[in-house]
Formats: structure tokens, sequence, C-alpha cells
């Protein structure tokens, strides 16, 4: 956080001029009162995500105050730290994707800086990744996943958070491209990682083209989509699954993911057909009520 303040040069302005939704100040008077290290309300930041997503214009040096505010509460709730700021984060996405904040409100070393704290963070969930067995709606990794294909929506430079994850340079890496390899390889009732969903406690296998938040008609960059095109492929997919299962080897995840690996051969068909459509599911703009499906 430190090296995010000082990358954006935040700083509180002497005068706020930013228009409140609502018409009630209070929130961006105790937003710009806050001091690095304090917590927000997680009413006051809702309340901000309603200026930035529907004011005429935005106060650029305020917002560049309170975007460090907004992004450790984001990563508090990505990393589970705390659950109180899950409905600022609805919209807190559409609002960096919808105002197009990092083309017109941040300039090229802020914008550097934001992304890099936010692949650093959903990284660091990755790298915390443990389990090859889960079921229900809460389970950890919906997180990390819909962290990272959002991510996909708001930044171009997919192919650098992609390759240090398929790096698996950690054990949660490791565990993590197991927990997503899984979704491509199996329908959603073989899934052995994820258990099917049930009308009682939801689950089931995680969308891989589910974004967080209220995004509406929103797609993956031209950038990322020819990225995963050309990057994600059955023998890229088979390399990292025997990385995977030595990487995971003494660890409580050794049988599953050796048995994941196993598979493979005798799901080669769906895993070739999903990995050719998945770039193009990401590309598709996910509008209201339209429903994406894998055809396998």
């Amino acid at each position: 956080m430190e090296t995010l303040w000082q990358s954006l040069g935040a700083r509180p302005p002497r005068e706020i001029t930013q228009e409140a939704f609502d018409f009630d100040r209070g929130h961006l008077i105790r937003l710009t009162e806050l001091r690095p290290g304090e917590r927000p309300q997680a009413r006051d930041l809702w309340d901000y995500t309603q200026d930035l997503r529907h004011a005429r214009e935005i106060q650029t040096l305020l917002l560049i105050y309170v975007l460090p505010f907004c992004l450790h509460a984001w990563r508090e709730d990505l990393c589970g730290v705390s659950d109180e700021y899950g409905g600022f984060v609805e919209h807190f996405y559409p609002a960096l994707a919808d105002r197009k904040i990092f083309e017109s409100q941040l300039n090229s070393k802020q914008t550097t800086a934001v992304s890099e704290f936010m692949r650093r963070t959903i990284l660091e969930e990755i790298d915390n990744q443990r389990g090859l067995s889960f079921s229900g709606a809460k389970a950890r990794p919906y997180r990390w996943v819909r962290a990272l294909t959002t991510y996909g929506v708001l930044r171009p430079d997919m192919d650098i958070l992609w390759k240090l994850w398929w790096s698996l340079e950690t054990v949660g890496r490791a565990t993590a491209a197991m927990q997503y390899i899984s979704c491509l390889m199996y329908s959603e009732y073989d899934n052995p990682i994820f258990a099917p969903w049930t009308g009682d406690s939801g689950g089931g296998p995680p969308c891989l083209w589910e974004f967080e938040g209220h995004l509406y008609e929103h797609h993956w960059s031209e950038p990322n989509v020819a990225f995963l095109r050309e990057f994600l492929n059955v023998g890229r997919v088979s390399d990292v699954l025997t990385q995977a299962v030595t990487i995971l080897a003494g660890q409580p995840e050794q049988d599953m993911a050796a048995a994941i690996r196993d598979d493979l051969p005798l799901c080669a068909a769906i895993l070739r057909t999903r990995c050719a459509e998945l770039p193009a599911l990401l590309g598709t703009k996910q509008a209201a009520g339209t429903l994406l499906t894998w055809t396998k």
C-alpha cells in the first residue's frame, strides 16, 4: 500500500468539488479526512462509487486520494479478510469500467501502479489457495476466478497475470491451476473438484466467463482475447497439469491432482473444444438476459 500511495502521488484535495449523487457530501468529507492506514466505512465507499458512476464530472484529485482506500477495501474482500465491502465492490468494478477511469483520470505511472497492485492482489489470493474439493456457493475459489476474469475487462495486460500464475512458482498457483483446468476438462456434473450445483446451497464449477459486480454489456479487451486465443491449448494445459502434479507431491492435493492428470486423455475432446471457445466467450458482450454456455 505504501508503494501504491507514493506512485499515485495521492494527497487530500484542498477543496471538494465532486458532485454527491445523493446530495449529501458527508461521505466525501469523511473520505478526505482519512489518512493512510485507516479503514473507510463501507457505506462511504459505496456512496462514493455512486458518485463515480452517475456524476457528470469526476474530481480527479479526489479520486486519486480515495482510490488507495478503495483498492485496499477491494483487496480485503477478495482475500476474505472482511465481508463488509462486498456491496462496494459490486459497484467499484463498473465505476472503473464504465467511466474509463484508467484512460481518462489516471496518467501512465498511476495506471501502472494500480494495475500492478491489482495483479499482485489476485496472485496473493491464488498463492493462498488450498484444496481440491469444494461444495456450495461460498467456496473460496470463486473469489479469485471472478477477480481474474473481471481484471480482463478492466486492463489489457492479462498476459502478465496469467503467465505469472501458470509459472506455478508456489503450491497455491499449482492448486489454483488444477481448480481452473478442471472447469475446462469436465462437464458440470462430472467435475471432481466442485460438487454439482444444488438449489439449497448453490455451488458447481465456477463459470469462467462470469464477471464480478454489476458489469453489463462488458467483455474482455481485444489484447486479452488475442493472448488467450494463442496461449490456451491442450498441449500447454497438459504441461501445466504435469508440472502441477510434481509441485503438489506430498501435499494433501496430490492424489486428486494425479487423478485429474490421468483423466486428460479421456477429456481431450472437451478440453480442446473449450480451449477454443473460452476466448470467444470472454470476448462476447454479456448483456443482461443473455446466457452464454459451452457447446460441450
